[in-house]
């Protein structure tokens, strides 16, 4: 069939102005003539040119024909004369906020669309087979998304209307309180078995799918959605329920509508996940509130109430159980409150050691070593007596803490023996009192010093050199230990020496002791019973051994290694003075023999006998 050339022109004119001007698309295509999308469908249609392009403008014109615009019409609103009436007013305002968000939905979705269609026509280039597709396609969505606007701007005034004529009517509606209550209760009920059962459908559906059973069990999809269903009925049952509730709250300016408004939010979050059919309800819930209590009223009762219900969500967070030990469910308000209890503990044994310090630097009965065992044994005892405390809030049975004890008794024996050595050696030494605090122990002959403190595991000691060394109790248990000032501040020292062979003894006894008592020092105790003294050991293998035996009292003998060095200075000086010798080991070393080599390479003569000294050690 023959093309009319004139309109040929015109139409392709046209399709050539949309290409050269892809900026202005919306007011070619979008606000064009139904008459323009016939006569480009015609054209299409007529062209000997078949492509993909071609048939998908064709399809998208034959769509932009079809639309016709939206009427919208609206079912009248009535003023509501009766509770069952105001029931249904409401459940039309619910209906229009679920409408109304799919159609924002719709909106976004749309409109995501064209802003990346826009992208796409303004990357190409404008002689692009492409772009009239594009166009068309963005003229489609353009209609669509002014269609769902406009819907959704009369359903917003219609929601307006509603909330209006829901605040106004309430005055004229009578309600009754004590059969509603009871309504909503078994509402809520039936909403909770529902959603428990189909809870149970899903999880047997998905149970049935990983074996594999295709079979019918009762669990279909159209059971399923049959439930679902039923559960959305009975939700939507449920909310209008607690709407006229709230609503007869507003009427008697009874403060617990704010609570049923949050009770409405609540099941209304469970009808759609989102957040907007909140909003909706939210804004004729305010608005009726401040209808009835006033702006301010309303304002402190929202206050009031959300609080309220921080403190509720707060309080089942704290109550809510965290695991369960032998059957008793552990909540992290219990574990705060053991917590609590058991800081109490850490801090009052701190105290009661503060305060025992303070009672015996005033008292002149309690001495260093009482206090520190009083200190420590009451620490120990608050801290046992706040931590049994804490077990006991937390809801642990104490026997069954006994039953595990003697479970871990075989570990205990094994990998804790020393530890628990050491904690029992502790407890002996505080009430045994062998060592105090003050004391000046040696122990093992390897370390000595003063006892400075005794605790459950270890006691430091700190020596001379003021060098801190914490030693294991037990160690004070099982092995010898020297206290220097368990009684008293005196000891005996014993100051060994040895002088050559042919030294007469008696002379050496007489001249070291005659040499001590002229020292001068004022430690050195003479007694009956103790008194300076000279005693031959021993006749060893290069000397003759004597041991001068002093007796010292007071600080120096704290100082044993600076004590022995005064008396061995004595002895020195004393022996030098009187010509006596000190002898030191000598060996002699003979040589039998000797091989050629090593005698030609002597160029000296020298003696077969060679005497090597070593010193004294």
């Amino acid at each position: 069939m023959a093309l009319n050339p004139f309109k040929s022109l015109m139409v392709l004119a046209f399709l050539l102005s949309i290409s050269a001007c892809a900026d202005d698309q919306n007011s070619s295509l979008v606000n064009a003539d139904k008459t323009v999308y016939v006569n480009l469908l015609k054209n299409i249609k007529d062209s000997p040119q078949t492509n993909d392009e071609f048939a998908l403008q064709k399809v998208l014109l034959e769509k932009l024909i079809n639309t016709q615009p939206s009427t919208i019409t609206q079912m009248p609103i009535n003023t509501p004369t009766n509770i069952d009436e105001y029931s249904n007013l409401f459940n039309r305002y619910n209906d229009d906020s679920l409408k109304k968000i799919a159609l924002d939905k719709k909106i976004n979705s749309i409109a995501l669309k064209i802003k990346t269609l826009e992208k796409e026509i303004k990357s190409l280039d404008v002689n692009s087979t492409s772009i009239r597709t594009l166009q068309l396609q963005n003229a489609l969505y353009t209609k669509s998304l002014q269609e769902f606007k406009d819907q959704t701007e009369a359903l917003a005034q219609e929601m307006l209307s509603i909330e209006k004529m829901l605040t106004e009517s309430l005055k004229n509606i009578t309600f009754d309180p004590e059969n509603q209550a009871k309504k909503t209760a078994t509402n809520r009920e039936e909403v909770l078995k529902l959603r428990t059962t189909l809870d149970n459908f899903l999880v047997k559906k998905e149970r049935f799918e990983l074996l594999g059973d295709n079979r019918d069990r009762g669990v279909s999809a159209t059971a399923i959605s049959a439930k679902e269903d039923a559960y959305t009925k009975a939700l939507r049952e449920t909310i209008g329920s607690l709407f006229l509730e709230f609503s007869n709250a507003l009427k008697s300016k009874n403060e617990k509508a704010f609570a049923l408004e949050k009770s409405i939010l609540d099941e209304v979050a469970l009808l759609d996940k989102t957040d907007m059919i909140n909003e909706s309800m939210a804004s004729l819930l305010h608005a009726m509130e401040k209808k009835y209590f006033g702006t301010l009223d309303t304002i402190a009762g929202s206050t009031t109430q959300e609080f309220k219900n921080i403190v509720k969500s707060t309080w089942g967070i704290l109550t809510e159980p965290i695991f369960t030990t032998n059957g008793t469910p552990i909540t992290t308000l219990k574990l705060i409150l053991a917590l609590f209890i058991f800081l109490i503990g850490v801090f009052g044994g701190g105290f009661y050691k503060t305060s025992i310090k303070k009672i015996a630097n005033n008292s002149k009965s309690i001495n260093l070593a009482t206090r520190t065992i009083l200190a420590n044994i009451g620490y120990y005892v608050i801290l046992l007596a706040a931590f049994f405390i804490a077990l006991n809030v937390l809801g642990i049975d104490l026997s069954s803490i006994a039953l595990v004890a003697g479970a871990l008794s075989v570990g205990i024996g094994f990998g804790l023996q020393n530890i628990v050595s050491n904690l029992v050696s502790g407890i002996i030494l505080m009430f045994e009192r062998s060592i105090k605090i003050g004391d000046f122990v040696e122990l093992s002959g390897t370390v000595h010093g003063h006892v400075t403190d005794i605790r459950m595991r270890s006691t430091t000691l700190n020596t001379n050199g003021n060098i801190d060394v914490i030693v294991p109790n037990r160690n004070f248990i099982e092995n010898n230990v020297i206290n220097w000032t368990m009684h008293d501040k005196i000891k005996r020292f014993d100051i060994p020496f040895g002088v050559a062979y042919g030294t007469k003894p008696e002379h050496v006894i007489a001249v070291i002791k005659e040499a001590v008592v002229n020292s001068g020092y004022s430690d050195i105790i003479e007694a009956h019973d103790k008194f300076t003294n000279v005693i031959m050991s021993g006749m060893g293998s290069s000397s003759v051994d004597f041991i001068l035996q002093v007796w010292i009292h007071g600080e120096e003998i704290l100082a044993p290694s600076k004590t022995m060095s005064r008396f061995l200075i004595i002895i020195y000086n004393t022996l030098n003075a009187h010509g006596i010798e000190i002898p030191f080991q000598q060996h002699d070393v003979h040589i039998k023999s000797i091989d050629k080599e090593s005698a030609l390479s002597l160029t000296k003569p020298q003696s077969v006998e060679k005497k090597v000294d070593t010193a004294n050690t």
